[in-house]
């Protein structure tokens, strides 16, 4: 997105006082027009920024500079504000300098705050893969299945990635010779070993999905329109409606359906409604 990397150049010429297009085309992926475009785009908006043709050249700002909160919207602001403060949260970067720094540029309130402590994942897992991510590092870790088993993985992992409320491990396995999605709450004890420098085949994204029909009763009809409005729902004739919902896994279902309790029922697949019952009847049996 352009505004961003124009605010990400500007922080680095108040940091670094003077940059060459070269460098900042290879930080940011693009090419060295795409920058004098970005520097004459500043200039266009008054930011005083200037470049040098020639040996010693290069683009800096106007050394009495400071920069305007103009330059970008509020809600661009708001946005940005909340992307830094969900990737300090989850370990994924440390952002606390930089929201110091925009902060003083930024008129932001304190209207969020993101608690993640029972995400089960740790900052130190979130460092250590970040790491071998960063320096293309094979990892060795204990991985937890969801039957309550333990494996010892060697892993080359690719990216972290988000999906269905859940945070993923995109990684081959060096034993299976696949892609697979390790879910990274389930993963523990991460080492990281020697840095890989062969390539693998290209990955096949398939993301782990429980598609389950439901019905809900009259009870929380109203639920259609404050949480399923995006979702195909049908109308029941006794006021109560079917809708089919996907989750990533089973522990997510389980947090959905329970406190539902007997206002929502499992009408297909099957085996999924008989494995909802066998996990409700161990807790069951475990307290009765």
């Amino acid at each position: 997105m352009q505004v961003i990397r124009l605010l990400q150049t500007i922080l680095i010429l108040l940091s670094r006082k003077q940059v060459t297009a070269k460098e900042l085309a290879e930080r940011f992926q693009v090419s060295v027009r795409t920058i004098y475009r970005d520097v004459d785009a500043l200039s266009l908006a008054g930011v005083p920024v200037y470049a040098n043709k020639g040996r010693n050249g290069g683009i800096f700002l106007d050394e009495s500079y400071h920069v305007s909160n103009a330059l970008i919207e509020k809600e661009e602001q708001d946005d940005l504000f909340l992307a830094l403060h969900l990737l300090q949260s989850v370990g994924l970067a440390d952002t606390e300098e930089l929201l110091e720094k925009m902060g003083t540029v930024y008129d932001w309130s304190e209207w969020l705050e993101v608690d993640l402590s029972q995400t089960e994942i740790t900052s130190q897992t979130f460092e250590q893969i970040k790491e071998a991510l960063f320096n293309h590092c094979e990892i060795t870790c204990i991985y937890h299945t969801e039957y309550g088993q333990t494996r010892l993985l060697s892993l080359a992992p690719k990216r972290v990635v988000y999906k269905y409320q859940t945070w993923y491990l995109l990684a081959w396995e060096l034993e299976k010779e696949e892609w697979r999605l390790f879910s990274l709450k389930q993963i523990r004890e991460v080492a990281l070993k020697e840095p890989i420098n062969y390539s693998f085949p290209e990955e096949v994204l398939i993301f782990p999905q429980l598609t389950v029909r439901l019905r809900f009763s009259k009870r929380i009809a109203y639920k259609k329109y404050a949480e399923f409005a995006d979702f195909d729902w049908k109308d029941n004739a006794d006021s109560s409606f079917d809708a089919s919902l996907t989750f990533a896994e089973f522990d997510d279902l389980y947090r959905f359906l329970i406190p539902l309790g007997k206002n929502v029922e499992i009408l297909e697949p099957s085996w999924i409604r008989e494995k909802v019952l066998n996990y409700v009847g161990s807790f069951y049996e475990n307290h009765f």
